[in-house]
């Protein structure tokens, strides 16, 4: 049996949310690149991009609208992607951080100050790059399961749930620290940490 997990997260200068999660079925006789191809459709269908060491974010990423009210200069949102499924004993499973650019969004308060551009950038980065480790996390924590299979569809899902707490703990704490990227040596702290995990 096939299964899929979406958790979304919202990452912003000011704040981070809960993931959501939502599920649906996969067909049990398709080939392990099916859950390549799902995630691949997932990401296109939200219009969103995963994760890469090659491809940094770019203010021209943020094309949602910004919110009128509340101090958040941006809005950087993604989605932890991630598929699983058994075929008699063998499992599967994938996740991808994904960039949702219609939904992430920056003020042009943020934009017309060459400091804040820069500096707002590299804070919104580090979420997305803070996703990426935890989806790696993700990763190895289902690659550890003895005997996956033999789990239930609430046993793997409360793993991912419990992983993706974990996740939104971090980035809130990584918001607390830094001050929402205002106190520049946390910032370079956390940037350089989190890049440390990526290596």
């Amino acid at each position: 049996m096939r299964r899929l997990l979406l958790l979304a997260a919202l990452a912003a200068l000011g704040c981070a949310s809960a993931p959501a999660s939502a599920r649906r079925p996969v067909p049990a006789a398709a080939a392990s690149s099916a859950l390549d191809d799902l995630l691949r459709n997932d990401l296109a269908a939200d219009r969103a991009f995963g994760w890469s060491a090659a491809r940094r974010l770019t203010w021209d990423d943020f094309q949602g609208d910004p919110a009128a009210d509340g101090s958040e200069g941006a809005i950087t949102s993604y989605t932890l992607y991630s598929a699983w499924k058994c075929r008699g004993s063998a499992f599967e499973f994938r996740v991808i951080a994904g960039f949702r650019p219609r939904q992430s969004w920056v003020k042009a308060v943020v934009l017309n100050d060459t400091t804040q551009r820069r500096t707002v950038l590299g804070h919104e980065q580090t979420h997305f790059d803070l996703a990426e480790v935890h989806a790696r996390i993700m990763r190895g924590a289902f690659r550890e399961l003895v005997r996956p299979c033999s789990k239930t569809d609430a046993e793997l899902s409360a793993l991912a749930q419990r992983l993706a707490e974990e996740e939104k703990a971090e980035q809130r704490r990584y918001d607390a620290e830094t001050k929402h990227g205002l106190r520049a040596s946390q910032q370079g702290a956390w940037s350089a940490a989190v890049a440390s995990r990526l290596r």
